[in-house]
């Protein structure tokens, strides 16, 4: 359950409704994503541009974002486009849309009148359902991961959610278990599998003392989620 107060959860709705235009897969993300990035909302722009960085970078790795694209551009040119009918269901994939998106003339003056955190939001919603598509995921599945970014940016770096990808990590059932939301050998099996993961990003560090770095990040996550 994440915490969200009056104020945070009107802003929210406000994006929501921006960048449910893009289309279904935006729209998951503004239901299953969006409310859990409220917390973060409320820690102020610095914050959002924080996780946006480790966005961009994870996004980059990939080949949904080009080297030089943000978040904040790709969502702002999203949003523009959706205005013209310019969605993600016209195209036969997520590389083609982009490619649209690249080509979209912006209006500059629209862009400067849209939020800067609307615009950097529905760019975090287009990474993830660009990650969907790579690694053959339910939409929505990978928006999860700017989530674990929000509450430990110092955890979940770029350089360690990029690794998580590679190894074809489960990022369904490791959201699950930072969340807490799996049992005893459930939560033992998955926790086992991150350690082995994160050994080579540390190498100085003993088993047990990774495993206590796990345990942070998931009281960060808690923290996080219930934070006004």
């Amino acid at each position: 359950m994440f915490f969200i107060v009056p104020a945070i959860a009107s802003a929210l709705s406000t994006i929501a409704t921006a960048i449910s235009t893009i289309g279904p897969a935006a729209v998951n993300f503004c239901v299953n994503v969006l409310p859990k990035l409220g917390p973060l909302l409320s820690q102020g722009l610095e914050a959002l541009k924080v996780v946006s960085q480790i966005v961009n970078t994870v996004a980059q790795v990939f080949g949904i974002f080009r080297p030089e694209e943000t978040a904040e551009d790709i969502g702002d040119r999203a949003l523009q486009a959706a205005q013209k009918g310019i969605t993600p269901e016209r195209f036969d994939d997520h590389a083609q849309y982009m490619d649209a998106l690249r080509d979209f003339d912006l209006d500059r003056a629209k862009s400067d009148q849209t939020p800067t955190a609307t615009k950097i939001m529905a760019g975090m919603a287009l990474a993830g359902n660009g990650l969907d598509e790579k690694f053959n995921a339910p939409d929505g599945t990978m928006g999860n991961l700017w989530v674990l970014a929000a509450a430990s940016p110092g955890f979940f770096t770029a350089d360690t959610l990029t690794m998580f990808l590679k190894s074809r990590t489960s990022v369904a059932d490791m959201v699950d278990y930072f969340e807490g939301k799996l049992g005893g050998g459930e939560a033992l099996d998955v926790e086992d599998a991150l350690v082995s993961q994160l050994q080579p990003l540390m190498p100085g560090s003993d088993e047990q003392s990774i495993r206590e770095k796990i345990y942070g990040a998931a009281d960060a996550l808690h923290q996080y989620s219930t934070s006004p």
